[in-house]
C-alpha cells in the first residue's frame, strides 16, 4: 500500500503483513505492540529501585495484565460496534486490528488491582505508578501500528503533514446522511498520540527521578496527561462514537472525568491534604439507613510518601538541625 504526506513530498510503501512463518502471517500491528510492551517491561526491570517494588510480582502483575488489557480493548472496541459483527470469531479476532485503548487501559488497571491486592499481596501504588510510565512506552510505540494499517487518523486537512492513501477517509453530512469522503489527506492521528505519549514518558521519568513525592503520583499525572492528548485528538477523528452528536464523544467525555478528577488528587496529594472518604459502619439494629442497621461516615486517608521523598526530606532537617546547631555554637562563643 502507498502511503504518502503529499505537501512533504514523502511517500512510502507499506506492507501490513512483516513476515510469514509456517504459512502464518505475522502483522506489524502485533510486532509494534510486543515491541512496546518488552521496552515497558525493561524500563520497569531498570525502574524497581525508584518505586521501591520486587521483579518477581511486577512480572506476574505485569503479564496478567497484558492479558486482560488485550481482552480489555477488544470488548471495548466491540461493544460499540457490535452491529458490524456477524459472528463470534469476528468478535475475536484482533489481527486485523480493532482495539479501544480506554478499555485495555481499564481492565488492564483493574487486573493488576485484584492481583496486587489478593494473590501478590503487594503495595498497589507503587505498582501502579510504574504501569503508568510503561503504557506511555507501549503506547507510543503500539500506535505505528495504526500506520501500518492505516487506521486511527482524523478529519481531512490541508496542513504540510496531512497524510493520503487509498484507506484514509472522512465523514462528512452529505444530503442530511453522514457519508464516507475520501480517500482524501487526513489528520495522522497515530503521529500525534505517539509523538504525546512519548513526550509524556519523557516528562513522567523525570518526575519520578526528582519529584516523585506520594504513592500513586505518576499514576494520577497519567490519567491527566493521557486524559489532555486523548480529549484533543479525538476531536479530530470522525470515526468514533458520538456521545452528543457533532459536540461530545464517548472517549472525550472519559478523558475529560479522568483529568479532572485524577488532576484533583493529584493537588491534594502534592499539598499533603488527606483525602476524605466514604466508610459504612453497622449500628444497632433498626437504627441508621431505612431501618437496616447500617451508617456512612466519612473517614480520612493521607497520601503515603514515597521512600525517596521521606529519605530526602530526612537528610533535609537533619541539616537544618545541624545548621542551627551550628549556629548556636558559634553564637556561644
Amino acid at each position: 500500500m502507498e502511503v504518502s504526506f503529499p505537501k512533504l513530498g514523502l511517500e512510502f510503501n507499506i506492507n501490513r503483513v512483516a513476515f510469514s512463518l509456517f504459512g502464518l502471517d505475522i502483522y506489524w500491528y502485533a510486532l509494534l505492540i510486543m515491541t512496546g510492551f518488552i521496552l515497558a517491561v525493561l524500563y520497569a526491570w531498570r525502574s524497581t529501585k525508584t518505586f521501591d517494588v520486587k521483579m518477581d510480582p511486577l512480572i506476574d502483575v505485569v503479564l496478567v495484565g497484558l492479558f486482560c488489557g488485550i481482552v480489555g480493548a477488544r470488548i471495548y472496541y466491540v461493544i460499540f460496534r457490535f452491529d458490524s459483527y456477524s459472528s463470534l470469531w469476528d468478535m475475536i479476532n484482533i489481527r486485523d486490528g480493532g482495539l479501544a485503548i480506554y478499555g485495555g487501559v481499564i481492565m488492564a488497571f483493574l487486573s493488576g488491582l485484584i492481583m496486587c491486592k489478593y494473590i501478590e499481596k503487594i503495595e498497589i501504588l507503587p505498582i501502579f505508578d510504574i504501569a503508568a510510565i510503561g503504557f506511555l512506552i507501549g503506547q507510543g510505540v503500539g500506535r505505528w501500528g495504526n500506520f501500518m494499517n492505516q487506521e486511527a487518523f482524523g478529519s481531512k486537512t490541508g496542513l504540510p503533514w496531512g497524510m493520503y492513501s487509498v484507506n484514509t477517509y472522512y465523514y462528512d453530512v452529505i444530503d442530511g446522511v453522514s457519508q464516507k469522503v475520501g480517500p482524501t489527506a487526513v489528520h495522522p492521528c497515530f503521529l500525534y498520540e505517539s509523538i504525546w505519549c512519548l513526550t509524556g514518558f519523557i516528562l513522567l521519568h523525570i518526575v519520578s527521578r526528582r519529584y516523585y513525592k506520594f504513592k500513586g503520583q505518576i499514576f494520577l499525572s497519567y490519567l491527566v496527561w493521557y486524559g489532555l492528548g486523548r480529549a484533543w485528538i479525538e476531536g479530530l477523528r470522525t470515526d468514533s462514537l458520538w456521545l452528543v452528536e457533532n459536540i461530545l464523544k464517548v472517549s472525550q467525555l472519559l478523558a475529560i472525568l479522568c483529568v479532572l478528577v485524577a488532576g484533583a488528587l493529584l493537588w491534594l496529594g502534592w499539598n499533603d491534604k488527606p483525602l476524605p472518604l466514604p466508610k459504612v459502619k453497622r449500628t444497632e439494629k433498626g437504627k441508621g439507613i431505612a431501618g437496616l442497621g447500617f451508617e456512612f461516615e466519612l473517614f480520612q486517608v493521607s497520601f503515603q510518601p514515597t521512600k525517596q521523598w521521606a529519605e530526602s526530606h530526612a537528610f533535609a532537617a537533619a541539616d537544618e538541625t545541624s545548621a542551627v546547631s551550628d549556629q548556636g555554637s558559634a553564637d556561644a562563643k
